[in-house]
């Protein structure tokens, strides 16, 4: 895992005092950035994960400077209530990265393997903060999910802000995205019902740039890969999505917990594009990658093949020749955020993806 912070430590960052900190899933593909930024501030970091015993798992957080001195790994699983008693145990502050990995198909079953363990795990993890009562942060990893279903759902060209949230997704239509809805939702309805800790809501679009580990699943990570090997050749659906950097997405979450006039939700998203502009990025940065996609794919076609794709044939319908756009003036405002350039990081996704041989340079 790399140790080099490149969004800077704020001075918020550097002016708090040390602080003991939750972080759930710390092996994940933001978690671990997370840690790193926190450890780098002077925090002492309680990480939980499934597998702390997993040295293939946790070697790269172990791995960050200031680790063996502050960072203490626990055992907690999402859909276990009271697992994470332990953790939570001493700390300041909670960050609830974490969120149910489903692997199996989910039709028919959107209720069981999405929404329930969603909602299931934001409730047992507040609520051992609730038992905490050392505990008076909150930051939670929410997403543009829970803010839009569908680009138009609130007319055409309508920008999204903190103040919406998607209308469009239900049980059987874009489940994903109604899971992260009811999550959301169901953290603010347990924060106000008391008054001990208050919470921040980070709400991040897709979410690219260099993976931290081999190990790493993320959606962004398996798409960079099927443009740069022609899985997407010669032509690709002119789906839209908000694009941000995983490491502006950590120095957010770093940037709420110490900035105690942060509150509310905060959109993250440094610019919007279509699948096709994603690989005109990638073309200029890297002019010998020539399996690239330079057309854009028929509707029909590209709902036929949505599973193919990794995406369920309802987004396909729902999203193709639609791109959703986002306000992110409030964490730029509130947290000093100014948003790394998507071409960058997709070079920089790239570059470690290759490096960590998740992918062969064959450009």
């Amino acid at each position: 895992m790399a140790t080099d912070l490149r969004v800077p430590l704020s001075d918020a960052e550097k002016s708090c005092a040390p602080r003991t900190v939750c972080v759930t899933g710390a092996t994940g593909y933001l978690a671990g950035l997370v840690v790193q930024r926190l450890l780098a501030s002077g925090h002492t970091v309680h990480g939980t994960c499934r597998s702390p015993d997993n040295e293939a798992l946790v070697a790269g957080l172990k791995a960050l400077p200031g680790a063996g001195e502050r960072l203490k790994l626990f055992k907690a699983d999402l859909l276990t209530a009271g697992s994470f008693d332990a953790a939570v145990r001493g700390c300041q502050c909670v960050m609830h990265t974490a969120s149910p990995y489903v692997v199996e198909r989910t039709q028919g079953r959107e209720r069981e393997m999405l929404i329930e363990p969603a909602v299931r795990g934001t409730e047992n993890v507040l609520e051992s903060v609730t038992r905490c009562e050392s505990v008076t942060r909150v930051v939670l990893t929410s997403s543009c999910a829970a803010i839009y279903g569908e680009a138009d759902e609130k007319g055409e060209g309508h920008i999204f802000s903190e103040e919406d949230w998607d209308e469009a997704a239900t049980e059987t239509h874009l489940p994903y995205s109604y899971s992260k809805r009811v999550a959301e939702e169901k953290a603010w309805e347990m924060c106000k019902k008391q008054s001990r800790w208050t919470m921040c809501a980070m709400n991040p679009s897709q979410i690219f740039g260099p993976p931290t580990s081999s190990r790493t699943d993320g959606v962004s990570v398996s798409m960079v890969k099927t443009l740069m090997t022609g899985g997407m050749w010669p032509a690709a659906p002119a789906i839209g999505l908000g694009v941000v950097d995983v490491r502006d997405v950590a120095a957010a979450h770093c940037r709420a917990m110490a900035k105690d006039d942060a509150s509310g939700r905060y959109i993250l998203c440094s610019r919007s594009l279509h699948l096709l502009e994603i690989a005109a990025l990638l073309r200029e940065k890297f002019p010998k990658a020539c399996w690239l996609p330079r057309y854009k794919a028929p509707k029909a076609l590209v709902v036929a093949l949505a599973p193919l794709l990794g995406m369920g044939r309802d987004i396909a319908r729902s999203q193709i020749n639609k791109t959703p756009l986002f306000d992110n003036s409030k964490a730029k405002r509130e947290l000093g955020m100014e948003f790394i350039d998507p071409s960058e990081t997709l070079e920089d996704q790239v570059n470690g993806m290759v490096k960590l041989g998740i992918m062969q340079k064959k450009f």
